[in-house]
């Protein structure tokens, strides 16, 4: 009975180690394969556009912030007491508003940025899911990120994904940032 049970554990861990064994593994650049969609470029300049409108209007407040300095200069030493602490703290009041902005737009154009890069990270991602379940890939190494260490002899999906959105490679494959396995 004992012998038995050894058979058949051996025989269940062999089993489990050649199913472990048989997975395929790939890899793709996901970052060339976001720089080649079209959705891409459409998102940077949308990027661009929000950030030139932030830009402009911090570059209006500061002329009128500098405009009045002058003027606050030009202009103290016929200022009464009250006139100057008043003048005086509307350029502080203003200067204040002038860094709160710079914060906001910050925080702004980050939030903007990771909302319009959202839906083309999906896209990307649905896709090299898409390609990974059609040719029987159990794992998908990201390449562009560091993740991998070391790999060995896996596909490349990034032709088979780019063919999937619609991307020409400018090359047959992305380049890997990663070495092959020692």
């Amino acid at each position: 009975m004992k012998k038995i049970a050894r058979i058949t554990l051996l025989i269940g861990a062999v089993i489990c180690s050649l199913s472990v064994s048989a997975q395929k593994i790939g890899h793709v650049s996901l970052d060339s394969l976001l720089k080649g969609m079209p959705e891409s470029d459409s998102a940077k300049k949308s990027y661009s556009v929000y950030a030139q409108q932030l830009e402009v209007t911090l570059e209006n407040f500061q002329k009128e912030f500098q405009q009045k300095y002058q003027d606050y200069q030009s202009n103290q030493a016929s200022y009464t007491g009250i006139v100057k602490q008043s003048k005086e703290q509307e350029l502080n009041d203003m200067n204040q508003r002038i860094q709160s902005f710079q914060q906001q737009a910050q925080v702004s154009l980050q939030h903007f940025g990771d909302s319009i890069q959202r839906p083309v990270i999906a896209k990307a991602k649905s896709a090299v899911s898409a390609v990974a379940r059609e040719n029987g890939y159990k794992y998908v190494l990201d390449t562009s990120q560091g993740f991998v260490i070391y790999f060995e002899d896996t596909d490349d999906l990034y032709p088979m994904v780019a063919k999937r959105l619609g991307i020409k490679p400018k090359s047959a494959s992305a380049p890997s940032t990663m070495p092959k396995g020692k």
